[in-house]
């Protein structure tokens, strides 16, 4: 499929059909995830370059660092396509969630691997304030600095659950940073949805950002190619219903989306649901970033 950034819908429903009984998140917020990687391993993803620690931004009280992981054997003195895993929370809520920060989460360092494997950077990073750090980590990448390697006119995203209201509000609404990004069973919150309080209540709870609503539809970024991949049997609470009405706004804005629909899939099918279903939709997503950052 030809991709590039366009004003036109690109719009495709992929209709997924497998058997799977693995249903999580059963309460009011998503249950805690197990250290776990994503269900997929590709060759060279055990021989991936990584450079840990690299500082992104230095205040008086704390310098916060990122990740950038690397295909094997990649040359130093090229460009690279890279994409960037978006946090909508602060590290200390994530250390609550999941007995992690961020970048070392185990989702997200497989993720990274599977994407430095297929050919791009893939980049996690710290976070205090995920709006403000996000737009440091863009302006450090955009300075060149740091000798990254980083082609930062071929920049992806990935986003996925309580991550991405702030993600796709910056997405959307604020930066001509992406030229694509990915979001997995996530909330993606507007004016007209009747559960914006509920949904910011479960936010606080649980330590997330405040998520913010997206503007009025008809200013939404029309650059931006998104793929959203909705999980059917998500069991938390609004996820799907704001990703409905969130698809529906967005045909009539003529966005550019393609859309997977995992009829039995839970919430993190991606790390807790091994089988042919998980691998094609992963593999899909790959494949989504390398054709819109033209990644031969």
């Amino acid at each position: 499929m030809k991709t590039s950034k366009i004003l036109l819908l690109i719009f495709s429903f992929i209709f997924i059909f497998c058997d799977s009984n693995n249903i999580i998140g059963q309460g009011n917020a998503p249950q805690k995830q197990k250290q776990e990687g994503v269900a997929l391993k590709i060759p060279g993803i055990e021989n991936v370059i990584v450079k840990k620690d690299v500082p992104y931004l230095s205040t008086p009280n704390s310098t916060y660092k990122m990740d950038i992981y690397y295909p094997p054997k990649f040359d130093f003195t090229k460009k690279i396509p890279a994409i960037i895993f978006l946090s909508g929370a602060p590290d200390s809520s994530m250390i609550k969630l999941v007995g992690s920060p961020f970048k070392n989460f185990s989702q997200y360092t497989s993720w990274c691997k599977l994407v430095a494997a297929s050919g791009m950077a893939a980049i996690v990073y710290e976070t205090v304030d995920p709006k403000n750090d996000l737009i440091s980590l863009a302006e450090y990448l955009y300075s060149d600095k740091g000798n990254l390697s980083i082609d930062k006119n071929r920049l992806g995203a990935f986003v996925c659950s309580g991550h991405t209201p702030s993600a796709i509000s910056y997405i959307l609404s604020s930066s001509s940073m992406f030229s694509c990004a990915a979001l997995f069973y996530g909330f993606v919150l507007t004016s007209d949805f009747e559960n914006i309080s509920t949904v910011e209540s479960m936010f606080k709870q649980m330590g997330f950002q405040n998520p913010p609503v997206l503007t009025d539809p008809i200013n939404w970024k029309k650059e931006v190619n998104l793929l959203i991949v909705r999980a059917g049997q998500d069991k938390v609470p609004f996820v799907n219903q704001s990703m409905q009405n969130f698809i529906n706004l967005s045909i009539k804005q003529n966005l550019p989306i393609t859309l997977i629909n995992y009829p039995d899939g839970p919430h993190s099918f991606d790390v807790n649901t091994d089988n042919e279903t998980t691998s094609r939709i992963i593999l899909n997503t790959l494949e989504f970033w390398k054709q819109n950052l033209k990644v031969k």
